[in-house]
């Protein structure tokens, strides 16, 4: 059953657009809507503050839109959040959630759609739903791409159980969006910690460390994973972080002590006063000697 509907753009070519129809009662788990695969022309752009209406007596029921880009690139805007896309995006929005999808001129994009009714209980009967990202960037293009293929193919088989056919793949769609979602998750709350780990540590033991290996060493990770988990979570590199908890420690015994630059040097792990001074004007703009 193909229709044309509002929410299938005309800015498209080679689309491949099926209209299922909406439920006639209130779906158990999730009913297809529509489905489509579509190449974006250079100039579009969708924006819309909420969905256009998807049906009528349809109170007991929650639609929600899931894309996923497979080439080209283009942005989004999602409620308050910018979002770069690319292939592997996945992102999903409901009928009050704004939305601005634009594509790349050079690179016009390439992706599919899928609309789903969905019963208000569904969220509860799926593991771990509420931590489902509303965009990410996912990995596994062929999966994904295979099971929206094999939704569109049966959309259009007309076979007594086309329909529900398409009902099981797209709720096995939505497991596998939630599986890499929690996956994503999960590493970021690992990769959180880590850095809590990392930054605690520094704030302890920044007078003793020497360098961003030491400090590795220190905390059995791997100095390159160290320095790219810290910068995702910091605005400046571990090294500079380091060095700015040193200069601060030396700018403070310089006030209140009669230690030699020399001596506080050495208390901070620097090879010579030289080196030292010269990080100290880095930080400060003067030398530790000039600095009172």
């Amino acid at each position: 059953m193909q229709k044309k509907l509002d929410h299938f753009s005309d800015q498209v070519r080679d689309e491949r657009q099926v209209f299922l129809g909406f439920p006639l009662e209130q779906p158990k788990d999730v009913s297809v809507v529509s489905v489509g695969f579509e190449k974006c022309l250079p100039d579009f752009i969708v924006e819309r503050d909420s969905y256009p209406q998807l049906g009528k007596n349809n109170k007991m029921m929650e639609f929600t839109t899931f894309e996923f880009i497979t080439s080209g690139e283009g942005k989004l805007v999602l409620g308050k959040s910018n979002h770069d896309l690319q292939p592997g995006s996945y992102f999903r929005y409901g009928v009050g959630t704004y939305h601005k999808i634009s594509t790349s001129k050079s690179k016009p994009m390439v992706k599919y759609f899928m609309v789903l009714a969905q019963s208000l209980k569904f969220e509860k009967k799926t593991p771990n739903d509420d931590r489902i990202l509303n965009f990410q960037n996912i990995r596994n293009l062929g999966e994904i791409v295979e099971l929206f293929e094999l939704i569109l193919s049966n959309a259009n088989s007309g076979s007594i159980h086309g329909i529900s056919i398409c009902n099981l793949l797209a709720y096995t769609l939505t497991l596998k969006f939630s599986e890499s979602s929690n996956s994503f998750q999960e590493k970021q709350v690992r990769a959180w910690d880590t850095y809590n780990r990392i930054h605690l540590y520094l704030r302890r033991n920044y007078f003793r460390i020497k360098s961003i290996e030491g400090l590795a060493s220190d905390l059995n990770i791997d100095p390159a994973y160290l320095s790219r988990v810290f910068r995702r979570f910091h605005n400046e590199s571990p090294y500079r972080f380091l060095i700015r908890l040193k200069m601060g420690h030396a700018a403070s015994l310089l006030l209140s002590s009669r230690k030699l630059v020399k001596d506080i040097s050495y208390e901070l792990g620097f090879e010579n006063p030289f080196h030292f001074s010269r990080t100290f004007k880095s930080v400060y703009g003067v030398s530790p000697e000039n600095f009172l």
